[in-house]
């Protein structure tokens, strides 16, 4: 049986995630606030999961140094081609970061830990190469979502093999607000649902894209605190 690791290298060399900025930001109109792009100049900034590094690019042009690492050799080289230098792209795998502890002010992902079978690992290599202050962003599919509620009805039991952008099987795990919590703790995390495709403005109460935001180091904040800050960021 092939790891989810093996499933994804599989899936995605066959047909990578290779789209027109202005199509990934139509289709996800609320992700280029959502992730932060703009915030980050001069900080060092981690994507794991690059894909074809259409958003490890927007970090770059805005100013943050940005380094992105996927497990996908065509993805890799796609995302090179993209960055054109602009940001770093490296071979590396989620739950065993190529990198030093403390070397990254914030650290984002997009649509990756999902499709991972060993979440916590990827979550503590998170926190190890964070900063004492560093931030990360999460973002998961929605257990509780229009979206999952329509592939099951549609497809049935196999309904996961009509989620990506191949019938090429891959690891799939859905997320609800409670158990990403109970995964990144003791972190607090300030969550919001978006939606995907279509009813984005219905995206708080049927969005199918949970994102999770938080600090490795604030694990006995005060909820309040966190909120105040995030809502200061404009999250």
């Amino acid at each position: 049986m092939p790891t989810a690791r093996e499933l994804a290298i599989q899936h995605w060399n066959v047909t990578p995630l290779l789209v027109p900025e202005d199509t990934r930001y139509s289709v996800y109109p609320w992700l280029y606030e959502a992730a932060e792009f703009r915030r980050h100049q001069g900080e060092d900034v981690l994507e794991i999961g690059c894909g074809a590094g259409c958003d490890l690019l927007q970090f770059a042009r805005h100013g943050a140094r940005a380094v992105g690492v996927d497990v996908t050799p065509e993805h890799l080289r796609l995302a090179r081609e993209r960055v054109a230098g602009q940001a770093e792209v490296r071979e590396g795998d989620a739950t065993a970061l190529p990198f030093p502890d403390h070397s990254f002010d914030y650290v984002y992902s997009h649509g990756v830990l999902h499709h991972i079978d060993q979440p916590r690992r990827v979550v503590e290599e998170i926190f190890r190469v964070l900063r004492p202050d560093g931030r990360f962003n999460v973002q998961v599919y929605a257990f509780w979502s229009l979206a999952h509620l329509a592939y099951r009805l549609k497809h049935g039991r196999h309904w996961k093999l009509h989620v990506e952008n191949s019938r090429d099987p891959v690891h799939i795990e859905l997320y609800s607000a409670r158990q990403l919590r109970r995964l990144f703790a003791p972190a607090e995390l300030m969550i919001r649902k978006y939606g995907c495709h279509y009813l984005q403005q219905a995206g708080w109460l049927l969005g199918w894209m949970l994102v999770a935001k938080g600090e490795a180091s604030k694990g006995t904040a005060e909820p309040q605190h966190l909120e105040r800050r995030f809502t200061t960021a404009g999250s």
